[in-house]
C-alpha cells in the first residue's frame, strides 16, 4: 500500500516535479520512497532525500511505500527484464503467479516485482495488450502505472477499492491523490481513473480501453442452506487470502453484523485482533460495539466523540477527504479517528465491513424497490451500487486510513464472494418489501458462525446517526452561524456557496459549516461540495460509455 504518481510529456522535464507529488504523498508510505526517470532509478528512506535530484526525462514514476509485503527488497519503483512500474494495493494471488512465471532471477519477494514480471509474459511490444491480457489473472485491490520506456499505462481494479487521478492532455500527470496535483496542474483538470480501465499514454495520444470487469453471473441459489453454505465457502477464502502473513490486524468496529461478522471469522482464524469504534458515549453504535465485544470476546478500543474533537479535526479531515460536503465529511469522521487509533497501536492493516449492504441488500430503500418494481429490479440496483460503489465511498475511506498510513481490507469485496453473492437469488436478501432486517442470508451466515441472534438480526442504522457525529456537526453549526441567515446559491462553483440575509431563513447550516472550514483553512481548492461529485460521477459515465 502506497502512494504512487509520475508523468509522461512529448520533452524531458524535471524529476522535481514527481518529487513534489511524492511529497504530497508520504503520509500514505512512510517507509520508503522511489523514482524512475527515464531508466534511471532512486531509491532512499526518507521522502525528502529525494529533493537533491538532478535529473530530467520523459517518463518518471514515484513511490511512497507502506511496506507490508516484500521487505526492502520490494522499494518502488520496481523492474522487470524490460518494464518497470509502480503499484499501489494488494495481489492476494501473487504466489500463484510467481510458480506460473518461473523466474529464478526475481530479487524480491513483493507482489509488485511478481506483477511487472507477470506482464512481461505478455508483452512483445505493445504495453497496452499486454496489461490487458494480465488483469483477469489478478486477484486483489490494485492501481499500477508500468512503463517500457517510450509508453505509460495506468490500470486499475474493477471493484475500484484503489484510487488515481490524472491530468488532460500533455504534460500527463497521474497521482493517488488529487491533492498532489494541483501544484503541477490546477483542479479543474483532474480527472479519475474508473475502476477496470486502462489508460495508455504514448509520444502522440492518450487512449482508455476497458480492461477487466467481474463477470455478471446469473441467479442460480435460490436454496437458503445452499445459500449459506455457498456464501461461506466464498467469505472464509476471501478472509484467508486477505490474512496471509499477517498475526496482527485492527477492525473498524460499530457492532453492526458487517463488523461482526468480519471480526469473528478474523478470530476463528487465531488473528490478535483490536477493534476500533468511535461515536458519543450515549451513542447506539458505541454502546452495541462494547458490549457484542464483551459477548464475543474482542479486545477492542473506543473514543468518544465530542464537539470540541469534531470541531478540532474537522480542518485535516476536510483535507485529507478532498471533499466538503455534509454526508461525506459525516460519514468520514468514525474512519479517520479509528485508523488514527489504529496506528497508534503500530498495525498497519486495518478490516472493514464495506460491501456487505451493497451485496445483500442491506439498505432501507430496497425495500422500496422490491415494493415499486419487483425483485428483477433489485438485482440489477444491487449491480449498480456495487459498481458505483468507488465514486465516493471506497475512494473516501481509503483517504481517510492511508492519511495514517493504514491499508483497508475489505473481505466483502472480493472478486469472488462478489460473483456468489450476485448468484444468490435476491428472494433470499429481502424476504419481502415490509422486510424490517433484509440482508437475511448474510445473517443467517454470521448466525452459523455462532454470532448471537440478537447480534446477528439487529436492525441497520446510518454510520453518522449511530455514532452521533450528525447532531454534533449541527450543534456546531449552530453555534457558528448564530444570528445570522442565509440561502445556497451557486451550488455548482468553486466560489461561496452561500449568501447571507437580513432575514430569517431555513438553511442548511451544516452544509455551509463545512464551506467555512474549507475556506478558512487555505483548502477550498481540493474541497467539493456533493453536487461537484456529481458532475465526476458524470464525467465517469461518459468515460465508461465510450469504451462499450
Amino acid at each position: 500500500m502506497c502512494g504512487i504518481c509520475g508523468f509522461i510529456d512529448h520533452k524531458p522535464r524535471s524529476a522535481l516535479d514527481t518529487v513534489d507529488m511524492l511529497i504530497r504523498l508520504r503520509h500514505r508510505g512512510p517507509d520508503q520512497a522511489g523514482i524512475y526517470i527515464d531508466g534511471i532509478t532512486f531509491q532512499v528512506k526518507d521522502t525528502e532525500e529525494l529533493r537533491g535530484i538532478d535529473a530530467k526525462g520523459r517518463v518518471s514514476l514515484g513511490q511512497s511505500r507502506l511496506e507490508i509485503v516484500g521487505g526492502e527488497e520490494g522499494i518502488q519503483p520496481i523492474s522487470g527484464r524490460v518494464l518497470t512500474i509502480v503499484h499501489n494495493g494488494e495481489i492476494y494471488n501473487y504466489r500463484e503467479l510467481r510458480e506460473l512465471i518461473g523466474s529464478p532471477d526475481m530479487r524480491s519477494t513483493s507482489d509488485s516485482e511478481v506483477l511487472v514480471r507477470f506482464i512481461e509474459l505478455f508483452y512483445g511490444g505493445n504495453l497496452l495488450e499486454a496489461v490487458k491480457k494480465a488483469m483477469p489473472f489478478l486477484d486483489g485491490m490494485y492501481v499500477f502505472a508500468v512503463t517500457d520506456g517510450k509508453t505509460l499505462v495506468l490500470a486499475r481494479d474493477p471493484i475500484g477499492k484503489k484510487p488515481v487521478y490524472f491530468t488532460d492532455g500533455f504534460p500527463f500527470f497521474f497521482a493517488s491523490e488529487r491533492k498532489a496535483l494541483i501544484k503541477v496542474k490546477g483542479s479543474n483538470q483532474i480527472k479519475r481513473l474508473p475502476p477496470g480501465v486502462i489508460l495508455e499514454v504514448s509520444e502522440n495520444e492518450i487512449r482508455v480501453e476497458r480492461g477487466y470487469s467481474i463477470e455478471k453471473p446469473p441467479i442460480e441459489i435460490n436454496d437458503m442452506e445452499e445459500a449459506i453454505s455457498a456464501y461461506e465457502r466464498a467469505f472464509d477464502r476471501a478472509v484467508r487470502k486477505r490474512i496471509s502473513g499477517l498475526k496482527r490486524v485492527g477492525v473498524l468496529f460499530s457492532g453492526g453484523i458487517d463488523s461482526v461478522l468480519v471480526s469473528r471469522a478474523l478470530q476463528l482464524y487465531g488473528c490478535d485482533i483490536t477493534c476500533y469504534s468511535v461515536g458519543a458515549e450515549d451513542g447506539d453504535d458505541i454502546k452495541m460495539a462494547l458490549k457484542v465485544a464483551r459477548e464475543l470476546g474482542f479486545r477492542i478500543r473506543v473514543k468518544y466523540l465530542t464537539e470540541e474533537l469534531i470541531e478540532e479535526l474537522l480542518p485535516e479531515i476536510v483535507e485529507a477527504i478532498e471533499l466538503n460536503g455534509l454526508i461525506q465529511v459525516e460519514a468520514a469522521i468514525p474512519m479517520y479517528i479509528a485508523a488514527r487509533m489504529c496506528r497508534e497501536d503500530n498495525h498497519k492493516v486495518m478490516f472493514t465491513g464495506q460491501g456487505a449492504d451493497e451485496l445483500f441488500a442491506g439498505y432501507s430503500w430496497y425495500n422500496d424497490v422490491v415494493r415499486e418494481d419487483g425483485y428483477t429490479a433489485l438485482h440489477l440496483r444491487l449491480w449498480e451500487d456495487i459498481e458505483s460503489l468507488y465514486i465516493d465511498t471506497l475512494e473516501r475511506e481509503d483517504r481517510m486510513a492511508m492519511a495514517h498510513a493504514i491499508e483497508l481490507r475489505a473481505p466483502f469485496l472480493d472478486r469472488e464472494l462478489i460473483r456468489t453473492a450476485m448468484r444468490i437469488s435476491p428472494r433470499l436478501k429481502i424476504r419481502d418489501a415490509g422486510d424490517p432486517y433484509r440482508k437475511i442470508v448474510h445473517r443467517e451466515l454470521a448466525l452459523r458462525k455462532g454470532i448471537p441472534l440478537e447480534i446477528a438480526y439487529r436492525k441497520k442504522s446510518r454510520a453518522q446517526d449511530g455514532t452521533g457525529v450528525h447532531n454534533m456537526i449541527e450543534s456546531l453549526a449552530k453555534r457558528y452561524f448564530k444570528g445570522r441567515s442565509f440561502k445556497r446559491v451557486n451550488v455548482l462553483d468553486y466560489g461561496s456557496n452561500y449568501r447571507y440575509l437580513d432575514e430569517e431563513y431555513s438553511t442548511p447550516e451544516a452544509e455551509a459549516f463545512l464551506d467555512e472550514i474549507a475556506k478558512r483553512n487555505n483548502v477550498w481548492f481540493l474541497a467539493r461540495s456533493d453536487e461537484d461529485s456529481i458532475k465526476a460521477s458524470a464525467y465517469q459515465t461518459n468515460l465508461l460509455r465510450k469504451l462499450t
